[in-house]
């Protein structure tokens, strides 16, 4: 029997756990659709959920930024600028619109990160599977954007 690489063990544990952190955001965004009594509270945790993966997201720049000796202030900004134009969306403006732009951050953090990632040594399973959880992520924030027009 063939005993697991670490690197094998890696891309199976994060090609998990990527897979899994889209539960949170089918489970709002089913249940905002379906169920009139919790459409509030999966729209709260939704979002909630979604400036944290924002976060999560922007810390893989911050990371790099600490170890990469290349364009370290840039790694910087990328790191936060996406979450603080979610926040600053929530604070500003009508759910409905927040919800679009935090939906958009989603693709449009893809978008950076794709030709940033081929400069580096990021394993092709992250490459391959980060396309897919952004666009899941996105479709979630357009059906709780139906919801809310609803």
């Amino acid at each position: 029997m063939h005993e697991p690489s670490e690197a094998e063990r890696l891309e199976q544990m994060g090609t998990r756990l990527g897979y899994l952190g889209l539960i949170p955001f089918v489970a709002g965004a089913i249940t905002a659709l379906v169920s009139e009594e919790l459409a509030n509270v999966a729209l709260q945790a939704f979002i909630l959920y979604s400036l944290g993966i924002l976060s999560f997201m922007g810390g893989i720049h911050w990371g790099l930024a600490l170890v990469m000796g290349t364009r370290q202030s840039m790694r910087l900004l990328i790191s936060v600028i996406p979450v603080l134009i979610a926040w600053g969306c929530l604070m500003a403006l009508p759910a409905q619109f927040a919800i679009a732009v935090i939906g958009g951050m989603y693709i449009a953090q893809w978008f950076v990160d794709r030709p940033i990632f081929d400069e580096l040594p990021i394993p092709m399973w992250y490459t391959d599977m980060r396309p897919r959880l952004a666009y899941t992520a996105a479709g979630c924030h357009l059906f709780m954007l139906f919801r809310l027009m609803a």
